[in-house]
C-alpha cells in the first residue's frame, strides 16, 4: 500500500473544540470503485421516502407498544448522561436495532422488518444511526435521522458493508468493505453524496473495524497483513509513514478496537486461549497490555468510567461492564435476548432523540419461530413418541414429537437463508437404544430423539468450516456454512481464523497432539449456523476430553433441543425406566 501524500486538515473554533474534516485528501489512497457516490434503489423495490415508515415484517403478528421510556428533563440529567445502548440483536428470523441501558430504558426496539439490520454506529452528537441492512438484498449502509424521522441509503454496491464509525465533526463515515475476496477501509462523505468514497486501505490483506480517534487524526483498524489479527493505526496527517502496527502476536488474534473518549487508550478483544478485553496505549510501545475482564467486542461509556463487553456464553449471550480504574464489575452479566454482533454507546442528546423518535414508530414483535404441536397422542404411559422426519435421509429419521416441530421450521429456514437444503440429510438423528454405544460418549444426545447429527459431507467438500472457542475450560465449535449464492446476499466473510482437523493426518507433529491447527478463514461468504440453531433452542454441545485423538469426540456436528431437561429426564421421556437403565450400564462401561 502506497502512503498517501495529503492531510486531514482539522479547526478549532474559540469556544469550542469541533473538528472540521475539511478535505480527504489522501493521495495515493484510491476511491472506491464499486462504490456509487449517488446511490439508487433497484428496480423493483420501493424508493426510501423522506420519513421513516415502520413495516410489520411478519404475518400474524399483532403490533405492541414500546417499552415506557424514562422521561428526561432538565431536572433529571443522570439519564442523558449515562446515555444509551444502541445494539444489532438476534430477534426471531432477522437481526434487528434496540435501545437498551440497564437502568434507565427497557429493551426498546427500533427496527422489527423481514431482513437483518446490523453494526449500528451513533452520530456523535447523538442525532443519527448509521447502521447496514440487507433489505435490497445485498448489504448497504444507511442512515436513521432521529431528528428528522428520515431514513437515507449511503451505499449502493455489490460489496459487503460492515463495522462503521463517525469522523468526530460527524461529516464523514468509515467503514470496512469486502471486496476481491478481502476486506478494506473507506471513508465517504455524509453531507455530501456526490463526493466520492475515498479507499483508505488498498491491498491484498484483511482491513477491518475501523475506529476514528477522538482528535479525528488516526483511525485504528484490525489487519492480518502480519500473520494474524493486529491493531494497526492509520495516521492520517502522516502520509509518509501512514500505517504502523500497534500490538499483536504470533500466537493471539486481536479484534474490535474503540478508543477511549480522551483518545489515550484502545480497548481491544484478544482472543488467545479464552476472550478477554485488553487496554493499550497506542502511543507508548513500551506499555505492555492491560487485562481488564473476560469478554469481547468492547465499547466504552461515555463518561470514560468503564466498558462494556459481550460475553459470549455456549449458548447464550450475556453484556457485563468493567471499570477501568480498577477493574472491578460495574454491572453484572445481564442475559440478553439473543446473540448480539455489534453495539455503539453515546450520551446526552441521544436519549431525548430516541425517545422522541420511539413515540412515533410503533414495531410489532416478531412471530413465534416453532409451535410445537402433537402429531400423535401420548402412549399408555405418557411418554412421547418418536415420529418421522419428511423428506429426510437419516439412519433412522426419527425425532421425539417434543421437537419435530422445531427441527422442520428451522430446516426450512436454514434453507431459505443459504440457499441449500443443510438439513436435508443427517449424520445422525435418533439411535435406538438397540444400538452399539459411540465409544467415549457416555450421555449421548442421540439417544434422546432429541439431537441430530449435521451431515459431514458438507465439511469434507469445504461448505462447512468451524471455529473454536473456549468457555470454562471446555471447547466448543461454531459451525458455518457456506452459502449458495456468493454475492452478499446470503451470510458474512469470516474475519476470524478457523479450527482445521484434517490437518491431524497432515504429518505435522504439532497438528496431530492438539487434533488440528488454526487455519486463515478462507474467502466467501459464510452462515453462521450455530447461531440460527441456537434461536430454536437448538444447543451445541461440548468437545470430550479425547477430542484431540477421538474424531467423534469432538461433537461439532452435534446439536440438541434439551428444554432444561437432563439426559436421564430425556431418556424417560421416550423410554421406560428399565431400559435406561440397561443403557446407562452399556454406555458407562464404555
Amino acid at each position: 500500500m502506497k502512503p498517501g501524500n495529503h492531510v486531514i486538515a482539522k479547526h478549532l473554533s474559540l469556544y469550542l473544540v469541533v473538528f472540521l474534516i475539511t478535505g480527504l485528501l489522501l493521495g495515493a489512497c484510491k476511491p472506491k470503485v464499486t462504490e456509487t457516490p449517488t446511490p439508487t434503489e433497484p428496480a423493483g423495490y420501493p424508493t426510501i421516502e423522506k420519513s421513516y415508515i415502520a413495516t410489520p415484517a411478519q404475518t400474524g403478528v399483532n403490533p405492541t407498544a414500546t417499552a415506557t421510556l424514562l422521561p428526561v428533563s432538565q431536572g433529571n440529567s443522570s439519564a442523558a448522561n449515562a446515555g444509551l445502548i444502541i445494539l444489532a440483536m438476534s430477534d426471531g428470523a432477522y437481526k434487528h436495532l434496540f435501545a437498551y441501558h440497564p437502568s434507565y430504558m427497557a429493551m426498546t426496539r427500533l427496527t422489527a422488518d423481514a431482513w437483518d439490520d446490523d453494526s449500528p454506529a451513533v452520530s456523535p452528537d447523538g442525532g443519527k444511526i448509521a447502521f447496514t441492512s440487507n433489505r435490497f438484498g445485498t448489504r448497504e449502509i444507511y442512515i436513521l435521522d432521529l431528528v428528522s424521522n428520515t431514513l437515507t441509503q449511503m451505499t449502493n454496491s455489490p460489496a459487503y458493508e460492515g463495522t462503521i464509525d463517525w469522523s468526530p465533526d460527524g461529516s464523514y463515515i468509515v467503514y470496512d468493505v469486502y471486496q476481491n475476496d478481502h476486506f478494506d477501509l473507506v471513508i465517504q462523505s455524509v453531507n455530501d453524496q456526490a463526493e466520492a468514497p475515498i479507499q483508505l486501505t488498498d491491498g491484498t490483506t484483511n482491513n477491518f473495524q475501523p475506529s476514528w480517534s477522538p482528535d479525528g487524526s488516526e483511525i485504528a483498524f484490525v489487519s492480518d497483513r502480519s500473520g494474524r489479527n493486529a491493531i494497526w493505526l492509520a495516521r492520517l496527517q502522516n502520509p509518509d509513514d501512514r500505517f504502523i502496527e500497534v500490538v499483536g502476536s504470533t500466537n493471539a488474534d486481536y479484534t474490535n478496537p474503540v478508543w477511549s473518549p480522551n483518545g489515550t487508550k484502545l480497548a481491544v478483544s484478544r482472543h488467545q486461549n479464552n476472550f478477554e478485553i485488553v487496554l493499550i496505549e497506542p502511543h507508548e510501545s513500551s506499555k505492555e497490555p492491560l487485562v481488564i475482564g473476560s469478554g469481547e467486542n468492547p465499547a466504552w461509556m461515555p463518561d470514560g468510567s468503564g466498558i462494556l463487553a459481550t460475553l459470549r456464553l455456549p449458548n447464550e449471550t450475556e453484556i457485563v461492564a468493567y471499570s477501568v480504574t480498577d477493574r472491578h464489575l460495574m454491572l453484572p452479566p445481564i442475559p440478553m435476548g439473543g446473540s448480539i454482533s455489534e453495539y455503539d454507546w453515546n450520551s446526552g442528546a441521544l436519549v431525548q432523540n430516541i425517545q422522541s423518535w420511539v413515540s412515533k414508530n410503533s414495531l410489532p414483535q416478531p412471530s413465534l419461530l416453532w409451535t410445537d404441536v402433537a402429531t400423535q397422542p401420548a402412549n399408555a404411559n405418557n411418554r412421547r413418541r418418536l415420529v418421522d422426519l419428511p423428506n429426510v435421509t437419516a439412519p433412522q429419521a426419527l425425532l421425539s414429537d417434543a421437537v419435530d416441530d422445531s427441527f422442520i421450521a428451522m430446516r426450512s429456514l436454514v434453507n431459505q437463508k443459504i440457499g441449500w437444503d443443510l438439513l436435508a440429510t443427517l449424520d445422525n438423528a435418533v439411535i435406538p437404544p438397540t444400538s452399539a454405544p459411540m465409544p467415549g460418549i457416555p450421555e449421548n444426545w442421540l439417544y434422546t430423539g432429541r439431537a441430530i447429527g449435521l451431515n459431514l459431507a458438507p465439511y469434507e467438500a469445504g461448505w462447512m468450516v468451524v471455529s473454536r472457542e473456549a468457555f470454562a475450560g471446555n471447547i466448543f465449535w461454531r459451525v458455518w456454512v457456506k452459502c449458495k449464492l456468493q454475492d452478499g446476499s446470503c451470510g458474512e466473510p469470516l474475519q476470524t481464523p478457523i479450527w482445521d482437523f484434517r490437518s491431524r493426518t497432515s504429518g505435522e507433529a504439532l497438528a496431530y497432539e492438539n487434533g488440528g491447527e488454526f487455519k486463515p478463514p478462507p474467502a466467501g461468504y459464510w452462515f453462521d449456523f450455530t447461531d440460527l440453531a441456537s434461536r430454536f433452542g437448538w444447543q451445541r454441545l461440548p468437545a470430550l476430553n479425547n477430542w484431540r485423538s477421538y474424531f467423534q469426540g469432538t461433537q461439532f456436528n452435534v446439536f440438541a433441543l434439551k428444554q432444561d431437561l437432563t439426559w436421564q429426564q430425556a431418556m424417560l421421556e421416550i423410554y421406560p425406566p428399565e431400559q435406561v437403565d440397561l443403557l446407562n450400564g452399556v454406555t458407562s462401561e464404555n
